[in-house]
């Protein structure tokens, strides 16, 4: 696993739809980060829940997503697509300002297209986990 500054990382556009899919908030959540997303432009919000779990990035990016599990994690997240560096920071800095705590973020990247939601969740409690112990990871697909 490495670490790079967002301000100089080259993303390949993996998706060209411009959008936040948000994973397992519960709907008072789900409206304040509906109305952050709104005061930055961002209309296009996917709201996904652990009965989702099993989808793959790109198939919801489709706007194909089904309720097929009843087991997935249900860790709070917040995946980017197609999202410029500085819309990513403020939407996070005003999550943070209203109080929605322990939601684990990501950018959606060649390879995480392809995983399912359950599998982007693992990733980031196992990084997020090494990133508190001083430690480095490989990602699983």
């Amino acid at each position: 696993m490495s670490f790079e500054n967002m301000k100089e990382t080259k993303f390949k556009n993996t998706h060209d739809r411009s959008c936040a899919i948000i994973v397992n908030f519960n709907k008072k959540e789900q409206l304040l980060v509906k109305n952050i997303c709104n005061l930055f432009g961002l209309k296009d919000l996917i709201v996904l829940d652990y009965k989702n779990s099993n989808n793959v990035v790109r198939d919801i990016l489709d706007g194909n997503k089904e309720d097929i599990s009843e087991d997935g994690l249900r860790n709070k997240a917040i995946l980017f697509n197609n999202l410029h560096h500085t819309m990513i920071n403020s939407l996070l800095q005003n999550l943070k300002k209203v109080k929605i705590k322990n939601v684990l973020s990501a950018v959606v990247t060649e390879t995480s297209v392809d995983w399912t939601i359950d599998n982007i969740l693992k990733n980031l409690i196992e990084e997020r986990q090494a990133i508190k112990n001083g430690e480095t990871i490989d990602h699983k697909k």
